[in-house]
Order: structure tokens, then C-alpha cells, then sequence
């Protein structure tokens, strides 16, 4: 314990009270050397006057000096004084009556197969339903020294109220409930209720076709010949046939697919099933299954094949920042083609997006040079100003401008994918059979004898297997 020097010392006939005070000022104490002459005895009046004159003026505790006395506590540091520390506020916070913590991601059993059949993907909440609570910053509470100084505390911040859509708030606007039937996203401080379509049982021609604006939860299987069109994620609980499903966010499938040559899978994020056979798939995201087999399958993100099987067999699979499986092809050599790093769709979907760039640009400038024309023409001649049309003008630089922040993204994500992707690999963990084909970045390879356990990549214009 670190102490200041001692701040006062009141003599008494033959001895001395000492009084420190803590660095912090927030601990006083006290010690009373043993008098020489053992006729004589503190008083209390004598010890507090000491302690006044030491400066100690608040949180003073006199249960103690009179035990100190009456004890004849002599020769030893007795704490007399405390004062009160400062709690600053605490943060306004909210508390939320809905599970948050779901990544969407399948569990690998001890076994090492993949379990898609109990994957959350989402909570849904019943109109109604308390979603959440705001709880309110507090000011704190002031303390003090014991030299009696004011400790003033620092309040907490308030948070603003939540934005979103598909809740309703309570009188007082610090409770919130869902107003429909949906699933509950909360990020930031956007609070959000979704409608999502359920569909228990199968999805066949009877039902017919699904467009849906939000997403979709089906317990049975599709059959062949459906088509489902998602703005949010997309799961079903069965295997599907020869179907079109396309979503805006994630799809998973707690079965698999065989399209039978004719189905087409297509996500702008990840895509997850159990295996994927005969089929076209296409993600803006991350491919995870445990096999592939005879189907086209790319992802813009990773491709990782794992389970008991973990294979690639047959088929073209492009994973644009790597592969990663079990075995790729089979003992019987099958045609198995996998490639990694930038594609030439990707490249051209990138030059695409730069020309469309270039080209709204040009057209904001344009109207950047008209709108200063009005301007110049408002200033010098306002009767021949043409409000309606400065109007258009503007509102078609709006649009513009809005084209060009989206195009400006897309740009960038593809930027940052294509940069990547250069680093990418194929990594096998158990084998790798002759009749595969491994194209890196445009650079082909073809093992000549089954591998085990290799990592493909890369380097100087030259593909390397390694054992990693």
C-alpha cells in the first residue's frame, strides 16, 4: 500500500498522533504511538482534533478511533477515514428475448460425417412475441474524498431507438414486439421481422412454383420440375430432384440434390447439402457437402468437401479461393476436372462491371455540366429557366449517382476475390487418382499416380504438389 507522507502530527504531552492519507486521498489513517509515559491515555477529543487539523473531513469512521482507543491499538496503521469512489452511469443496452447466436453452419459428428438435418438457420418469432428491452443509461452516483472533495460521475451514453421494420413499440418506447408472423434478424441496431413462407411437406407440381419475397422453409423434398425464386435464404428438409432454385442469401439442404442432368442450384451467398449429384450449381459464396458427383459446380468463395466419403468424383468443380476435399476422382479414373484461382467468367464479369462504371460516370459528368448550365442560367436570366426540366435532370443524376455507388461495390468485392484468388489451392487429404485434372490460374496439371495427402499450388508460373 503506497501512502503519502504523513500530513499532520499533534502533539500530545510525551507522544504524537500520526494521520496519513492515501496518494488517492481516498484512505485515512491513523497511528498511535505507545505512550512513554503509561500513566497517560489518548482522549478521543485529542485524536479528533488531529485528525481535523490532518485535513480528513469526510467518510470519517469513529467506530474505529474509539476502538483504537479503548483496545489501546498502539504502533500500527488504523484506518479511520474512507471515502465514497464514483460510479460512473452504466450504457443504455438492449435486451433481446430471441437466440442471435446461429451461424447456419452443420455440425461434424464423430464419425466425420456432416449432420445437415438439424441446422438452424434462423429464429422465428410469433406476433406479438417481446422481441426486446431497452434498458436505460443511469447518471452514476457522485462521490467523494476523505479530504472532502466532490467525485463527479460520468453518465452513460444513451442508444438510439432500434430501426427495422415488422415490430411495433410500447407507450414508453423502450419495449418491442413482433407485428407478424416472421423470422428476426437484429444487427447494430437494426431490428428486423421477415416474412418466411413454410411449406410442410413436399413441393411438387401441385404446388407449383414458388417467387417469394423473403424466405423460404420447406420440410419435404422438391420434386423435378419446380422452380423456387428467394429475396432471403432457402431450406429444405428433404432431398431435391431435377428442380430451379435460386436465393438471394444462403441455401441449405439437410438432404442432397440429384438433378438428374437437370437441376440448376444458384445462391448470392453459401450453399450447403449433404452431397450434390447431376447438377449445376452456381454460389457467389462458400460450397460445403460431403461428395460431389458428375456435377458443374462453382463457387466465388471456397468449395470444402468433407465426411466419410469427402470426395469429388466426376464432373468440373471451381472453387475461385481453393478446393478442399477427402479424394478427388477414383479408382477407375474418371474425368475429374477442379480449378481454382481467377476464372475468365469472373474476369469478364469484372470488365463487365468497369465498363458499365466508366460509362455511368460519363453520364453523371454530363449532367454535372447541365445542372451548372441551369445554374449559370438561373443566376443570369432566371425568366428563361426551365424548373421542370432542372428538375429531371436532377433526378436523373440521383439515379445515376445511385447505379454508380452499386456498381462502385461490385467492383470491389470482385477486386478483392480476384486478388485472393491467387493465392488459392486444391488440398487433398487422403488421395488424389490419375484422370484428375487440376487447372490453377490457367496452369494444368494431371498426376500421373494416385497421391496422398498433397497440397497443389502455384508458384512461378509452375503447379507444385507438396505433402502438407
Amino acid at each position: 500500500m503506497v501512502k503519502s507522507e504523513y500530513v499532520n502530527v499533534q502533539q500530545l504531552n510525551n507522544t504524537a498522533v500520526y494521520v496519513y492519507i492515501d496518494a488517492d486521498s481516498m484512505t485515512a489513517y491513523m497511528c498511535l504511538p505507545a505512550p512513554v509515559d503509561e500513566k497517560h491515555e489518548y482522549s478521543y477529543d485529542e485524536v479528533k482534533e488531529a485528525i481535523d487539523k490532518a485535513g480528513v473531513k469526510m467518510g470519517v469512521i469513529n467506530e474505529r478511533i474509539h476502538e483504537a482507543l479503548l483496545k489501546k491499538q498502539y504502533d500500527r496503521n488504523i484506518i479511520i477515514a474512507k471515502g465514497k469512489p464514483v460510479e460512473h452511469g452504466e450504457d443504455g443496452k438492449y435486451e433481446l428475448f430471441f437466440d442471435t447466436d446461429i451461424s447456419g453452419k452443420p455440425k461434424v459428428k464423430p464419425d466425420g460425417s456432416v449432420d445437415y438435418f438439424n441446422i438452424k438457420l434462423f429464429e422465428l418469432v410469433k406476433k406479438d412475441d417481446k422481441l426486446a428491452e431497452y434498458i436505460p443509461n443511469t447518471r452514476g452516483e457522485f462521490g467523494y474524498d476523505v479530504k472532502g472533495k466532490l467525485l463527479v460521475p460520468k453518465p452513460g451514453r444513451s442508444k438510439p431507438p432500434l430501426r427495422g421494420k415488422g415490430f411495433y413499440v410500447s407507450e414508453d418506447g423502450n419495449t418491442y414486439y413482433a407485428s407478424i408472423d416472421g423470422k428476426v434478424e437484429y444487427r447494430n441496431t437494426d431490428l428486423n421481422v421477415l416474412n418466411v413462407l413454410e411449406i410442410t411437406g413436399d413441393v411438387d407440381l401441385n404446388i407449383g412454383n414458388i417467387d417469394f419475397s423473403g424466405d423460404v422453409n420447406i420440410s419435404g423434398n422438391v420434386i423435378s420440375g419446380v422452380t423456387i425464386n428467394a429475396m432471403g435464404d432457402v431450406y429444405i428438409g428433404g432431398y431435391v430432384e431435377g428442380a430451379y432454385i435460386y436465393s438471394d442469401k444462403d441455401i441449405v439442404f439437410a438432404d442432397g440434390v440429384n438433378g438428374k442432368g437437370n437441376g440448376k442450384i444458384e445462391a448470392k451467398g453459401n450453399i450447403r447439402a449433404r452431397f450434390l449429384e447431376n447438377v449445376t450449381v452456381i454460389s457467389k459464396g462458400d460450397i460445403s457437402a460431403d461428395y460431389i458427383l458428375n456435377s458443374n459446380v462453382m463457387a466465388y468463395g471456397k468449395i470444402n468437401i468433407s465426411g466419410k466419403r469427402g470426395g469429388i468424383h466426376g464432373g468440373d468443380v471451381s472453387g475461385v479461393l481453393g478446393v478442399e476435399a477427402a479424394i478427388i476422382g477414383n479408382s477407375s479414373y474418371s474425368p475429374t476436372t477442379v480449378r481454382v484461382g481467377a476464372l475468365k467468367q469472373m474476369r469478364d464479369e469484372y470488365a463487365d462491371i468497369m465498363a458499365q462504371l466508366r460509362e455511368v460516370t460519363a453520364q453523371i459528368d454530363t449532367f454535372n455540366l447541365i445542372i451548372e448550365k441551369y445554374d449559370k442560367l438561373k443566376t443570369i436570366k432566371p425568366e428563361k429557366f426551365d424548373a421542370v426540366s432542372y428538375r429531371k435532370v436532377l433526378q436523373s443524376k440521383i439515379v445515376k449517382n445511385s447505379q454508380k455507388t452499386k456498381y462502385e461495390m461490385q467492383a470491389r468485392e470482385l477486386y478483392s476475390i480476384l486478388q485472393e484468388a491467387q493465392r488459392a489451392v486444391v488440398r487433398v487429404d487422403k488421395d488424389i487418382y490419375p484422370g484428375t485434372n487440376i487447372y490453377i490460374n490457367g496452369l494444368k496439371y494431371q498426376p500421373e499416380s494416385q497421391l496422398v495427402h498433397v497440397e497443389i499450388c502455384a508458384v512461378e508460373e509452375k503447379i507444385h504438389a507438396r505433402d502438407y
